[in-house]
């Protein structure tokens, strides 16, 4: 169970991260919904994986 967190977590930090790239892709204004949904995973994750496992 500890490893599935591991490796889900892990999915939504990558996620967060290529989220990022394709909202910075054509600028970063105007904010893209790409791009706040790609900082919200990383940031989801970061702490998931900092306090939680």
């Amino acid at each position: 169970m500890h490893r599935t967190r591991q490796i889900i977590t892990a999915v939504m930090g990558t996620l967060g991260v290529l989220l990022i790239a394709r909202g910075v892709w054509g600028g970063v204004w105007p904010v893209s919904v790409q791009l706040v949904a790609g900082v919200a995973l990383v940031v989801y994750a970061v702490l998931r994986w900092r306090y939680t496992l």
